[in-house]
């Protein structure tokens, strides 16, 4: 019995301390990703608005032999000014992640730099906030590959 509750006393300090730790994690995480692109911004942003051209150019959304990385992707919410694409995706049972397409232009040079940007809102829960630490290989990968495929699309 004395056993069982060091052990149950054990797991508890445990939790809260990982818990604790946990909490210096920041909630709020955006994962970057910029390239310079030689094309027009309409050529740019007439593949990102259009969803059905997201099978030329968006790693998650190329079709493969295997199974699709990512389950079906909702388009939960849009919104678009003059310079910027912002497109809120939702799998189903997980929260909804915020994808950003901007352009900055710069005068006197022959190139615009299209930035990708994800923002995830945590919880609380430590699983989550740790978890959130592998978000840069996971997503980071496929973005760079997705803005590489678009520079490929819009050079042609």
């Amino acid at each position: 019995m004395r056993l069982i509750k060091l052990a149950l006393i054990s797991v508890l300090l445990l939790f809260f301390v990982v818990t604790a730790i946990s909490l210096l994690i920041p909630s709020q995480i955006r994962i970057s990703k910029a390239i310079n692109i030689h094309s027009s911004e309409d050529s740019i942003f007439a593949l990102i608005r259009d969803t059905a051209k997201w099978k030329q150019w968006h790693p998650a959304f190329i079709p493969n032999d295997s199974a699709p990385k990512f389950p079906a992707i909702h388009i939960a919410q849009k919104s678009e000014s003059d310079s910027e694409i912002i497109m809120h995706l939702q799998q189903s049972g997980k929260p909804e992640v915020v994808n950003g397409w901007k352009i900055y232009r710069y005068p006197h040079v022959d190139s615009l730099t299209l930035q990708w940007y994800m923002d995830f809102n945590l919880k609380w829960y430590p699983w989550q906030k740790f978890g959130s630490m592998f978000y840069e290989k996971t997503y980071g990968a496929m973005m760079e590959k997705g803005l590489e495929n678009i520079r490929e699309l819009t050079n042609k």
